[in-house]
């Protein structure tokens, strides 16, 4: 007796079934860029294990932008898009999809804002402006203005006027030295008293 029928169905079963678990073991969900309209929106399929970290970086990767500083610790940002296009509070990247779609209001569509991020020597920080003082830019990376100076890491002779506002761009690179040149007429005042 032949079982090549028999085996054949239960093939064909077998991978029917597989086929099934694999696609209830996916999630469907659409990520934008959130500000703007020239990326158009991408549908992923997510594992549902997948943390939210990792959603925001296959996205971006879709997208083709890119997570600054990095795609490991990004301080770019993951938001749900919820009824009437209103975007939600920035999402706890350590939490899976599936954590996620338990909650109270879950949804399946993302939205990447990509904030100011500028870097201070190593330091990355999220500009609150898009125009701030070197002085403003200093203190916002944790360097004291009175002892550092700020300088475009290209042209790093003469120091950025401390008082007036520099345009910020997303990824810029500034240096901070260590030189006293802002505080130095201040030291000076204080000195002459």
């Amino acid at each position: 007796m032949d079982n090549t029928p028999n085996i054949e169905q239960d093939s064909q079963l077998e991978a029917a079934m597989r086929h099934e678990i694999t696609a209830a073991s996916v999630i469907e969900i659409r990520v934008e860029v959130l500000h703007h309209s020239d990326h158009e929106p991408r549908h992923l399929h997510v594992k549902p294990e997948s943390t939210l970290l990792e959603v925001l970086d296959d996205a971006a990767q879709r997208l083709d932008v890119r997570l600054l500083p990095n795609p490991h610790i990004p301080l770019d940002q993951l938001r749900g898009i919820y009824e009437h296009y209103r975007v939600g509070e920035p999402l706890d990247l350590n939490m899976t999809i599936e954590e996620f779609l338990r909650q109270s209001e879950p949804t399946h569509n993302f939205g990447i804002e990509l904030v100011l991020a500028i870097e201070v020597n190593t330091r990355w920080r999220i500009a609150p402006e898009h125009e701030m003082t070197p002085k403003a830019i200093l203190t916002l990376a944790d360097l004291p203005w009175e002892q550092y100076s700020l300088y475009y890491p290209v042209d790093s002779v003469e120091p950025l006027p401390p008082d007036t506002p520099i345009k910020l761009h997303r990824g810029e690179r500034l240096e901070a030295q260590r030189d006293g040149k802002y505080g130095a007429g201040a030291s000076d005042a204080h000195r002459n008293r």
